[in-house]
């Protein structure tokens, strides 16, 4: 500890120091006979403890404490007042001006030694106190840091997952989409039939119109015979449903393209917005049909709820993956065609409960209380990551503070249950 003993009087300050040395107070000394030297002694150097007198020439002590109450000096030491005044009123100046503690003059030897290891003792705690807060300053950056990173990491799992679904999905949504493609394409080669042989039954009409040899009953009878021949009938008759048709396939391909370019876009994972829970349903069952529809009859008991504050995408993730092992756990469980997958909605008070049912293989005891851990998965290698029922867990309880629990009878099927409240505060954890 370094002391700046500051006292005009030369014996005082033999006293204080000699009385430091007797009881081996391990400090070392430096003096000053006024306030201006004190405080220049202060700034310019190291100082944990100034023993300073009241009344001095130049500066007194008052003066001095005012001086460094207004400085900016952000590591002002302690001090302890030299006084022979009991004037409480002056006293509670120095206080109310930063001073630590005083002792009277002339000094008694245990007051004098117990004051100045006391305030040693708060002067070590403080720097503990200061040591300790950096500390978790310091700490507290890194947990930051580290956070931001596992959120980062998380981030590109849950899109990791989400293209390991969507290469799942990507054979059969070509399917879906080729088979009204197909059907609009042949619709198109004979509505270009239609057109052409109404191009060549205008021309050759036209052609006769200002022939001056032709009669009018003439006319109406070629043009009848004409008629006859090019089908016209017909084609005005199927034409109309030729192109009602392809409008419905290419509108069920745009309706099949836009629900996968929802589930495939890159969402912010922190952007929430009012959905309704049904419409994103409808829009996964698009999404997952090819795989479903080989397998299980799709069952849709959908009751209207309020809409539910989420992330859209993240909430389709979790769905499409539940569908698909739905899928899965039927698949070679039960014979073509006889799965059911039941997809059900029900609203409560605070939450709109999802039902996610299978007649599929169902989870042995053993494993039912794992199928939520990262990694873990009952699948042959190279079929999934084991991270599709983890990081629906994370976003349906982290991200969205619902609920997720399954019930599962080995070799008879496995019903997931899912709470999503209509609001709640977002989490970005």
């Amino acid at each position: 500890m370094k002391i700046l003993i500051v006292e005009d009087s030369k014996i005082n300050q033999y006293i204080a120091r000699d009385t430091l040395l007797k009881y081996e107070i391990d400090c070392e000394i430096d003096y000053a006979t006024d306030g201006e030297v004190a405080l220049q002694h202060i700034y310019d150097k190291s100082v944990d403890l100034v023993l300073l007198d009241i009344i001095m020439p130049k500066l007194t002590g008052l003066q001095v404490l005012e001086h460094l109450r207004s400085s900016k000096k952000s590591d002002i030491p302690k001090i302890i007042m030299l006084t022979t005044i009991s004037d409480s009123t002056t006293l509670k100046a120095c206080f109310d001006l930063g001073a630590s503690d005083y002792i009277k003059k002339p000094f008694e030897e245990m007051d004098f030694i117990s004051r100045i290891n006391s305030t040693f003792r708060e002067i070590e705690n403080e720097r503990k106190l200061k040591q300790n807060a950096q500390l978790l300053e310091s700490q507290n950056a890194k947990l930051i840091q580290v956070n931001e990173s596992l959120q980062e990491a998380q981030y590109h799992l849950v899109q990791k997952e989400k293209l390991v679904a969507i290469g799942e999905l990507a054979a059969g949504i070509a399917h879906e989409i080729n088979n009204p493609l197909a059907f609009v394409i042949s619709n198109f080669t004979n509505i270009r039939q239609y057109v052409d042989s109404f191009e060549h039954f205008t021309k050759t009409i036209m052609n006769k119109v200002d022939d001056p040899a032709l009669t009018f009953d003439e006319f109406k009878i070629l043009a009848s015979n004409l008629w006859e021949k090019s089908d016209m009938t017909f084609i005005f008759e199927d034409f109309p449903e030729l192109i009602t048709d392809s409008q419905k396939g290419l509108d069920r391909v745009a309706k099949i393209v836009n629900s996968m370019r929802n589930f495939a876009r890159l969402s912010d994972e922190n952007y929430f917005e009012y959905v309704d829970i049904n419409e994103l349903l409808e829009e996964v069952f698009i999404v997952v049909n090819n795989e479903v529809k080989y397998i299980a009859t799709l069952e849709k008991n959908l009751s209207q709820c309020p809409p539910i504050y989420c992330n859209k995408g993240q909430i389709e993730q979790v769905f499409v993956n539940l569908i698909i092992n739905a899928a899965h756990a039927i698949k070679g469980h039960t014979y073509a065609g006889s799965g059911v997958i039941r997809v059900e909605t029900i609203p409560e008070k605070d939450y709109c409960i999802i039902m996610i049912c299978d007649n599929g293989s169902g989870i042995d005891s053993d494993n039912l209380n794992k199928i939520f851990d990262p990694f873990f998965t009952t699948k042959p290698v190279g079929q999934g990551t084991g991270l599709g029922l983890s990081i629906s867990h994370n976003i349906i309880v982290d991200k969205h503070q619902g609920k997720i629990s399954v019930e599962s009878q080995f070799g008879e099927g496995t019903c997931f249950k899912i709470s999503l409240p209509y609001s709640h505060e977002v989490s970005t954890s």
